[in-house]
């Protein structure tokens, strides 16, 4: 019986011990997690649900997973952990009908959208919005069909059309 009550008291400790271990899912700090789920409804304008927000301690970074309304699908937006600021906005799932506004001087992802679509002829096949270092500048980069089309987020000139 001493046996059973010490394998249960092992367990349940291992348990534990492995449940508050993974940091993935650590309470964040204040003005972490609340403050990018505010920022992500603040460029959603409130459209759509929040998915998921976890913490990435390797990689530095906050990331929150938005359903978009009706059959919009997944957006992805990364934060920096350490500033909480905007790192990535990624277009996951289709059909990409929907608003992101990001600020900061940054056109709207539907302004973006238009732009590529005109430049080249497809569907979208995975959109996403981040800071190109070797650029310096913020671009809105659309997969249509085979191509790659580039977008300057802060003036909306293509800057690259890849085939």
């Amino acid at each position: 019986m001493l046996k059973h009550v010490l394998f249960s008291l092992f367990i349940s400790g291992t348990i534990l011990l492995t449940a508050c271990s993974e940091s993935s899912t650590t309470a964040p700090t204040i003005g972490g997690q609340d403050d990018v789920i505010s920022k992500t409804t603040t460029m959603t304008k409130g459209s759509g649900s929040v998915v998921s927000t976890v913490k990435n301690d390797d990689t530095q970074h906050w990331e929150v997973r938005v359903d978009m309304p009706g059959d919009g699908g997944i957006v992805k937006f990364e934060y920096q952990l350490n500033s909480n600021e905007l790192r990535e906005v990624k277009g996951l799932t289709p059909s990409f009908e929907y608003e992101i506004e990001p600020g900061n001087g940054l056109i709207n992802y539907s302004s973006a959208k238009s732009i590529a679509l005109g430049a080249v002829n497809g569907n979208i096949i995975e959109w996403k919005l981040e800071k190109d270092l070797s650029d310096n500048m913020w671009q809105y980069r659309f997969e249509i069909g085979t191509s790659e089309v580039r977008i300057n987020a802060t003036n909306g000139t293509i800057v690259r059309i890849k085939n």
